[in-house]
């Protein structure tokens, strides 16, 4: 019981009319979010199996960069607070810039030297096809980057009404291509691209308006603060890079075992079958973590002011009970309606394997009720911590599904997604143990 009153108390003193309306805006941006997309997915899957089996596995090389910029983009969030209370956050700002214009320069290399590698061994698809997809790819990893900056500013409604035009507009192009019969995988992603682009400058202009300018110092004394910072970014980052690698295997590494001991066409069905799946866990999920971090950072970048920190506890828990009943939620939808929803946002042509739909949300459910948990080791700038579960699940994943995938076919995902779920949310939680103990211990 006293457990309860201090989760409403909090709730209560925390929340204000300002509060409320990010709220409000979160709830609505998750809302039109998970519909747009799901008309997106709609859509495309009209080109078939095959196409879409293909669309999905360029999706899994920009998850895979999406996890690098987002390691990066982790240290980003966690230290803003901590330079706007020193006045330093413009200096922080132009550093994020930099790091966007050199990674970005980077990427573009890169995308033309595959291309041109991926050209020579793959003979289905133009040297042009690579090109823009590469494009397509990076471009929505920039895209999101902007997302996460405006959830640190706490600019929900700003983010809600980008993202949700951002979207839009792709819905809109891919209209077009429907009713001109021109809806191909290359024109989705050509008109991807383009309208992404179109957004990320539209949000560079926004954004600006938000930030403050470089305070006004020498250059030389912006290049030793930037210099700081880097460092500070880069330690903090690096356990997230090796995630990177770690669970780009275990969420999409999957994918491409299916490719090898099945075909693009299984893919392409396993893929709408996870959609529905991200789109009732995966995105509300991030969404509530999102909307918590700032939050929870805020009350941790003081690690010396024990009530902040325990008010910053009780959100993680209170953000781990909502994923947990989010999880159970959308299990028992997809136990009753998984035919439907597959036909709903596709046709019948994907829905041969509507069995596995409940398992595969519950297992991934799992899994993100782990990442929920790991905002602790987070808050407390000790993410070192959860690479040893992250680099076992990553491997162990990719064992698994080679072993289930070949002996049961595409059953084995789910069994496989089910089986890493549990070890990973019980691992998690044994760490944040001694985590807890050795923090309260030294603090005392």
């Amino acid at each position: 019981m006293k457990k309860i009153s201090e989760f409403y108390s909090i709730i209560k003193n925390s929340t204000n009319s300002n509060s409320f309306e990010e709220i409000v805006w979160v709830g609505l941006g998750q809302g039109l979010n998970v519909i747009l997309s799901l008309i997106i997915i709609k859509i495309i899957s009209q080109m078939g199996p095959n196409d879409y089996g293909v669309y999905a596995l360029i999706i899994t090389i920009s998850a895979f960069l999406g996890l690098l910029f987002g390691a990066f983009q982790q240290g980003f969030i966690r230290f803003y607070y901590d330079y706007q209370k020193e006045v330093k956050d413009g200096i922080y700002v132009n550093l994020f810039y930099k790091f966007l214009s050199l990674s970005a320069s980077i990427l573009s290399l890169i995308i033309f030297i595959t291309s041109l590698v991926a050209n020579n061994f793959i003979n289905n698809y133009s040297l042009f096809f690579f090109l823009i997809a590469g494009v397509m790819i990076v471009s929505t990893k920039v895209s999101e980057l902007f997302n996460s900056w405006f959830n640190i500013l706490r600019h929900r409604k700003t983010n809600t009404i980008l993202l949700s035009s951002e979207k839009g507009l792709i819905i809109i192009c891919f209209f077009v291509l429907l009713f001109s019969n021109a809806l191909t995988l290359y024109n989705v992603i050509i008109f991807i691209s383009l309208s992404t682009i179109v957004m990320i400058l539209i949000k560079i202009i926004v954004f600006n308006k938000y930030v403050k300018k470089p305070e006004i110092i020498s250059k030389t004394e912006v290049s030793i603060q930037q210099k700081k910072m880097r460092k500070r970014i880069l330690l903090y980052a690096t356990p997230f890079l090796i995630w990177a690698v770690a669970g780009w295997l275990q969420l999409n590494g999957e994918k491409w075992i299916i490719n090898g001991f099945l075909s693009v066409k299984v893919v392409g069905v396993y893929a709408i079958m996870m959609a529905i799946v991200n789109a009732l866990v995966v995105i509300p999920t991030n969404v509530i973590n999102e909307f918590a971090q700032p939050i929870i950072f805020k009350n941790y970048s003081d690690l010396k002011n024990l009530e902040d920190i325990n008010k910053g506890y009780l959100y993680i828990n209170i953000i781990m009970v909502s994923v947990f009943v989010l999880t159970i939620f959308s299990t028992v939808i997809t136990y009753f309606f998984a035919k439907q929803l597959i036909t709903i946002i596709s046709s019948k042509e994907y829905s041969g394997y509507w069995y596995l739909l409940p398992l595969l949300t519950f297992g991934t459910g799992l899994f993100y009720l782990g990442q929920t948990q790991t905002i602790l080791g987070l808050a407390l700038d000790k993410p070192k911590k959860y690479l040893l579960p992250k680099i076992l699940i990553g491997v162990l994943a990719v064992l698994f599904n080679l072993f289930f995938i070949k002996t049961f076919g595409l059953n084995g995902v789910a069994y496989t997604i089910i089986l890493i779920g549990f070890l990973y949310v019980i691992h998690i939680s044994l760490i944040n143990r001694k985590i807890e103990s050795v923090f309260y211990k030294n603090i005392k």
